[in-house]
């Protein structure tokens, strides 16, 4: 089952939703404080083959559901 990347963007009050494997969710899950920290641009894979590139230092808010 697809887990999801929520984002919350500074300006935006709309969330972005990215559908990932919950191996990405993994990965990405204990790293995912630092990288919004620090705002990094990280490229996440989505669920079906996609490759997004994230600039985390534009997100407010990031978290697996």
């Amino acid at each position: 089952m697809n887990k999801h990347l929520v984002l919350f963007m500074a300006g935006n009050p709309n969330a972005i939703t990215l559908a990932v494997e919950p191996e990405v969710a993994e990965d990405l899950g204990d790293r995912l404080v630092q990288i919004v920290r620090n705002g990094h641009t990280q490229t996440i894979a989505g669920s079906q083959g996609q490759q997004y590139v994230v600039n985390f230092s534009h997100v407010v808010i990031a978290y697996f559901e």
